[in-house]
C-alpha cells in the first residue's frame, strides 16, 4: 500500500520546526546589539499634548514600538513607575509578557518601585511581575530621613514636610537608576503638579548627565522633554524658570525650608547652569548622534525616524569601552 499523501500544505516536522525558530529567536536576542545594555525610560502624560493635536495613546505608540525593537535586540528596560491602570508600568509589563522566550529566564523589564508607590507592591503582585519577566526593585527609604511612619497617608501638596520626604524618595530612586542603566530616553513629562523637587523627567536627565552617561530627548510630543531640548540648543524656556515654578506661598516656603538639604539644585537659575555644561556638541558626542540628527529626534513626532534615530545612537555607543 501506498503511504498516505499529505495533503494539508503543513509539515509534519511543524512542531520541531517552531521549536527551532524558537530557538534561533531566543539565540538572536541574546546576541543581539544591545544585548547588556540597560536603558532607562522616562515617559509621562504633559500639558503639551492637547495643543499638539496628541494624546497620551500617542505616548504610547512612541514607547510600545521602542521597547520592542529594544527588546528584540537583547536589550533591558528600566522604568520608575506606579501600579495605576492609566501609567506605563503595566503597559510595559505586558510587552514583556508578549516578547518574552520559554528558555530566557533573564529579566527584560525592571520596574523600580521608590515609597510610598511601594506602598502597594503586594507579594501577589511581584509574583506576577515575575511570571512577565518583569523584575520588581524596591527602593529603600533614604536613610538620612530617619524613621518614617509608612502606614500613614502623606499630602505633598500641602504638607512642606511630606513634600520632602517625596522627593528625597524619588531623586533617591532616580540616582539610583541613572548608576544602573547605560543610558536614558526622554519622552513627554509633566512641569507643573509633580511631586518632587523637579519635573520628574528633568531630574532623571539631570542625575544621567551627571554620571556622564548619554541621554535621547523625543522633544516632538512636548512637555520637560522639549524643554530641556530647548537648554541643549541653549536656550532658556520660561518652563525651566525660578519665576514659573516658584509662583505661590507652598512651593516659596518649601524652597526656603529644604535648598540647602535636597540632593538636586532646587534653583532654576543653578539648574540651567549644569544643563548648560552639556550643549549640542557635547550631548551629542555622547549619545553617538550627529548634532543635525538630534535637531531631528528634538522635533519629529514620526514614529519610525524616531526609533531609527535612538537604535543607531545605542549600536553607536554599544560599541564605546566605556560600556
Amino acid at each position: 500500500m501506498e503511504p498516505e499523501k499529505n495533503i494539508s500544505g503543513i509539515s509534519e516536522n511543524l512542531a520541531e520546526s517552531i521549536e527551532e525558530q524558537k530557538e534561533l529567536e531566543l539565540k538572536s536576542r541574546q546576541n543581539g546589539v544591545l544585548n547588556g545594555i540597560r536603558i532607562a525610560v522616562s515617559v509621562s502624560d504633559n500639558e503639551d499634548l492637547e495643543n499638539l493635536g496628541l494624546s497620551t495613546q500617542h505616548l504610547k505608540d512612541v514607547m510600545i514600538e521602542l521597547a520592542r525593537y529594544i527588546m528584540a535586540n537583547g536589550g533591558t528596560l528600566l522604568y520608575g513607575g506606579h501600579l495605576k491602570n492609566e501609567g506605563f508600568t503595566k503597559l510595559f509589563a505586558e510587552l514583556s509578557y508578549q516578547y518574552k522566550f520559554l528558555n530566557d529566564k533573564s529579566f527584560r523589564f525592571v520596574n523600580y518601585f521608590p515609597f510610598p508607590n511601594s506602598n502597594s507592591l503586594s507579594l501577589e503582585i511581584k509574583a506576577d511581575f515575575v511570571k512577565q519577566q518583569v523584575e520588581p526593585v524596591v527602593i529603600e527609604i533614604p536613610k538620612h530621613l530617619g524613621e518614617v511612619d509608612i502606614s500613614r497617608k502623606y499630602d505633598p501638596f500641602n504638607s512642606i514636610e511630606d513634600r520632602y520626604i517625596f522627593s528625597e524618595c524619588f531623586s533617591d530612586m532616580r540616582n539610583i537608576m541613572a548608576q544602573n542603566s547605560h543610558t536614558r530616553i526622554l519622552l513627554g513629562g509633566k512641569q507643573s503638579k509633580f511631586l518632587g523637587y523637579l519635573p520628574g523627567i528633568i531630574e532623571e536627565a539631570y542625575f544621567t548627565l551627571n554620571a556622564n552617561k548619554p541621554v535621547y530627548i523625543i522633544g516632538g510630543f512636548g512637555g520637560a522633554a522639549k524643554s530641556l531640548s530647548k537648554v541643549i540648543c541653549g536656550e532658556i524656556p520660561k518652563e525651566l524658570t525660578n519665576e514659573f515654578h516658584y509662583d505661590n506661598p507652598f512651593i516659596q516656603e518649601f524652597k526656603k525650608s529644604y535648598s540647602d538639604n535636597a540632593s538636586v539644585p532646587i534653583d532654576y537659575d543653578k539648574l540651567i547652569n549644569f544643563f548648560n555644561q552639556f550643549n549640542l556638541d557635547r550631548y551629542s558626542e555622547m549619545n553617538g548622534l550627529s548634532v543635525d540628527e538630534n535637531i531631528v529626534l528634538f522635533e519629529s513626532q514620526n514614529i519610525h525616524e524616531i526609533i531609527f534615530l535612538i537604535m543607531k545612537g545605542l549600536k553607536i555607543v554599544h560599541k564605546k569601552p566605556s560600556l
